[in-house]
């Protein structure tokens, strides 16, 4: 290692205690999170304002019994991990994540989708020309050569995965290099000599928060984009719709109705164990994912209910803690066991994508949240969902379930 190339800790990174009590730290969605020893963290600390290696240590040293060569051996693989890069040129990148976004299969599932790719296409030639752009995520970068077809003046290309490789080849065989910079790094630790005039994001997941969208935007809004630039999409309003659900609800049912046998059994009065396992059963939803269809087959039951409205442009990004009920009339007679979650996405004031189930099929497919219950329902009904967004992983997802 170069004790004299200087570090500094990324922008990118989430912690969390594990439920045994471990510190777990993640730089990516594309890496899986690490434990870390607490005696590590100050090693990590020490390049919070950026430091050379030789640097950190010798400030270390002052407070700390600390041997070099173990120094050395946590500061590489926090570099590995990513939780540590260099801030010049002349620094080592870590390999790149091959997994999740840098997987190519991926990707191809996205470009095979037109529907998306033609919609971003339509309208990034209508905001591009003689602009600054930024892509955040670009992939394989199609969306970014899309913006250099469509007359850019410059576009910078961030990718942070494996398949930044595969971006700067086709940007080479399309013509888009003397036109695209691809910055090979998560947004979050990207600084630009001059903000964007416009942003292009898809970092939207079936759950269409989790892949981190809100502090990703939060920080590009913040410090990539000029005062009165363009975000693309820049507005998303997320719904959901009440369907029928046949399938056992994770095997509550049946938990329930072996655990209803034990007083038989043991001549015991069960009556706290049954409450215990009913509580844990609505306390834990789950969920499925509907793909690979020309249309969805679940029975509808409800009207549809929006319960988030963002503005991308105006609008408080932080929803940690942020949770909400939405109403949702019933429509038809029927058991009541599951709802589809979907968003719709505005990339400008004329297009939009949509994952509802009444749309045509995309990439995305479908995310249905099975409830911890199921409950018999009448046309006419209102009845109301407890939604909220947990922080899991590194990864923020939707909680939904009824209320």
């Amino acid at each position: 290692m170069n004790w004299d190339v200087p570090s500094v800790v990324s922008r990118s990174l989430t912690f969390e205690i594990s439920s045994t009590g471990q510190l777990v730290v993640s730089s990516s969605l594309s890496r899986t999170p690490q434990t870390m020893e607490l005696d590590a963290l100050p090693v990590l600390l020490s390049f919070a304002s950026g430091a050379t290696p030789r640097e950190a240590l010798s400030r270390l040293q002052q407070e700390w019994e600390i041997d070099e060569n173990g120094f050395a051996e946590v500061f590489q693989a926090m570099s590995r991990q990513e939780l540590l890069r260099p801030t010049g040129a002349e620094g080592e990148r870590a390999a790149l994540p091959e997994m999740a976004f840098g997987a190519i299969r991926t990707h191809f599932s996205m470009l095979k989708d037109p529907l998306r790719v033609l919609s971003y296409r339509s309208a990034i030639e209508r905001h591009a020309r003689g602009k600054t752009v930024v892509e955040i995520g670009c992939g394989t970068g199609i969306l970014s050569l899309f913006a250099a077809r469509a007359g850019a003046r410059r576009v910078i290309a961030i990718e942070e995965s494996g398949i930044a490789g595969l971006a700067a080849r086709m940007f080479a065989a399309n013509g888009g290099a003397g036109v695209i910079d691809l910055r090979v790094a998560n947004s979050r630790d990207v600084e630009l000599d001059e903000p964007a005039d416009l942003i292009i994001h898809e970092i939207l997941g079936v759950d269409p928060f989790e892949e981190n969208l809100l502090p990703v935007l939060d920080d590009a809004r913040r410090r990539l984009l000029k005062p009165g630039g363009r975000l693309l999409p820049y507005r998303l309003e997320v719904c959901c719709i009440g369907v029928e659900w046949k399938e056992p609800l994770a095997d509550t049912d049946r938990t329930m109705d072996e655990a209803r046998e034990l007083p038989g059994l043991y001549g015991l009065d069960f009556a706290p164990l049954l409450e215990s396992l009913a509580a844990s059963a609505r306390s834990a939803p789950s969920r499925t994912w509907i793909g690979g269809q020309a249309r969805f087959e679940p029975r509808i039951l409800s009207e549809e209910s929006r319960f988030l409205d963002l503005d991308f442009r105006s609008d408080a990004l932080d929803l940690g803690g942020w949770s909400a009920q939405a109403p949702r009339r019933i429509v038809r007679s029927v058991t009541l066991g599951a709802a589809v979650r979907f968003f719709r996405a505005h990339l400008d004031e004329q297009i939009q994508l949509t994952t509802s189930p009444l749309a045509p099929p995309t990439c995305w497919g479908w995310d249905v949240r099975l409830f911890s219950r199921r409950v018999d329902v009448a046309p006419g009904t209102e009845l109301a969902l407890a939604i909220g967004l947990d922080h899991q992983s590194g990864m923020q997802n939707l909680r939904i379930d009824l209320a």
